[in-house]
């Protein structure tokens, strides 16, 4: 139990609260004081319900005694505990020692490299659990500079770092007081690294989310442009796109856009699938600012799709340009056609989708392909500790002719996968698994063979030519002479040098 005791700072204060303990038969157990906040705090086993009345009221009487009340515990236990909590986050083991070297703190991971418990650790001389080095006396007594020292311990190799700690006294002198010992090892700050790698990035702002490598397409520059257009304008937004082409990157990035450019740290970005939203979400979207997510619209309930509709009704008529509110955002991998089919009801769609936006396939973002998987080989390798390979021609050719039906994601797993079991520095085609294509996007063109595969020859030169701007490295990449090439290409309109 423990008690709260605000009053004012006078000599002989803390001396009358404990005269009033001893005839409680009370076992003292912790006293605190903080002259700032004006309280004494005292700590002692739980007593019954009846005795406490009568303990706090003779407390009241004293004089200079403001108010008194239980409290679950003191500001030292709370700091104690809240730095016990962070050094047991750390990567590294640490141990403190008073003044004759004896163990006053230790940390979990700090005893187990050890090894020992914590318990037979505390007060014990740190020199018995430490054989390889000796430690003086003087040197814990008067503890003036760090050191460094790799040590072996357990058949394990650790640097150990001391840094001694000093209390100020009242004229602000330092007065040596411990200290402070950190066990690191190579296993756990290579692993400290691996997690840094592998936890995503909190910021990706749209100008720098999307790169000049990666927006070389028409359809994803025009996305870009829309993008930012809508940005600012509070209305709902509707993003529809395939699966996998990265609808919930682009509104991270958007918002984070947003959020720069209207200077509010307060606004939230909240994503739900449309499967967990309820009433209470929706009724909630009045009392918070930002934008409100919700992913997969055709999956909302019947029910709460006229709750939404309503919300928004509500919003047209009441709502002005002054009032802080969610910006209401959907994403969709179905068309307009294939949403209202699915059930969504039609009023509600075209009330969400007052601006829209289409994240275009990977099949339109063919100019796109090699600063993406670059983009992606980038952040890959720096997760799984792998080298940066090189793309041959032949590989990017290859990539470029997949029809990627699960476009970025899709795209990422082969990245993956060929990283992981390729250990040439320059990828060939042969180093890339690709899953079999049936989506050859091919339509008979007026009812001729010969028309159709002209239609499928045209655009696809049409795709390569970007990426070997010369009859002569086109007629190499596809295996053709130069003066095929340069009449195909003639034929088709596509400029040859």
């Amino acid at each position: 139990m423990r008690l709260e005791i605000q009053c004012e700072d006078r000599v002989g204060m803390i001396r009358e609260i404990l005269d009033i303990f001893i005839p409680h038969q009370i076992d003292m157990r912790l006293v605190e004081a903080d002259s700032k906040q004006r309280c004494i705090y005292c700590g002692f086993s739980d007593i019954p319900f009846s005795q406490l009345q009568s303990l706090l009221a003779e407390i009241r009487k004293l004089d200079s005694v403001e108010d008194v009340k239980t409290i679950r515990f003191t500001p030292f236990e709370r700091e104690h505990n809240a730095l016990y909590t962070l050094l047991e986050s750390l990567p590294d083991g640490v141990i403190a020692v008073d003044l004759s070297g004896r163990i006053t703190m230790v940390t979990e991971l700090a005893a187990d490299d050890l090894g020992a418990s914590v318990t037979d650790l505390m007060h014990q001389p740190l020199q018995q659990f430490i054989k390889g080095i000796h430690f003086s006396k003087s040197a814990w007594a008067n503890p003036k500079a760090g050191l460094s020292k790799r040590i072996r311990i357990r058949n394990k190799t650790l640097l150990l770092e001391m840094r001694p700690f000093f209390v100020v006294d009242d004229e602000g002198g330092d007065i040596p007081a411990g200290t402070v010992i950190y066990l690191k090892s190579e296993q756990r700050l290579d692993r400290q690294a691996a997690n840094l790698k592998l936890v995503p990035e909190a910021e990706n702002h749209l100008e720098t989310f999307f790169q000049p490598e990666v927006i070389k397409s028409a359809a994803m520059a025009h996305t870009l442009r829309q993008a930012k257009a809508f940005a600012e304008v509070n209305v709902p937004l509707f993003v529809q796109g395939e699966v996998g082409t990265g609808k919930r990157h682009l509104i991270e990035a958007l918002f984070q856009y947003w959020q720069k450019r209207q200077s509010d740290q307060d606004a939230e970005l909240v994503v739900r699938h449309a499967k967990d939203i309820q009433l209470d979400d929706i009724k909630g979207l009045d009392k918070h600012s930002g934008w409100f997510v919700i992913d997969q619209i055709e999956h909302l309930a019947a029910e709460q799709q006229l709750n939404l509709s309503s919300w928004l009704h509500q919003q047209a008529d009441t709502v002005t340009s002054f009032d802080r509110q969610m910006r209401l955002v959907t994403l969709s991998s179905l068309s307009q056609a294939n949403l209202l089919a699915s059930g969504l009801e039609a009023s509600l769609y075209f009330a969400l989708a007052k601006v829209s936006l289409t994240m275009p396939s990977l099949r339109e973002r063919r100019e796109d392909l090699e600063g993406l998987v670059i983009h992606l080989l980038r952040d890959l390798t720096e997760r799984y500790r792998k080298p940066m390979p090189n793309l041959s021609k032949e590989a990017l050719t290859k990539l470029s002719l997949h029809s990627w039906s699960g476009n970025l994601s899709e795209l990422q797993n082969v990245c993956l996968q060929t990283l992981l079991q390729t250990k040439n520095k320059t990828w060939q085609a042969q180093d890339i698994e690709l899953p079999e294509d049936k989506h050859l996007s091919l339509t008979l063109q007026n009812g001729s063979l010969e028309k159709t595969v002209k239609a499928w020859e045209s655009t696809l030169l049409k795709q390569l030519y970007p990426h070997y701007p010369s009859t002569r490295r086109l007629a190499k990449a596809v295996g053709m002479s130069h003066s095929a090439i340069a009449n195909k290409l003639k034929e088709y309109g596509i400029q040859g040098k």
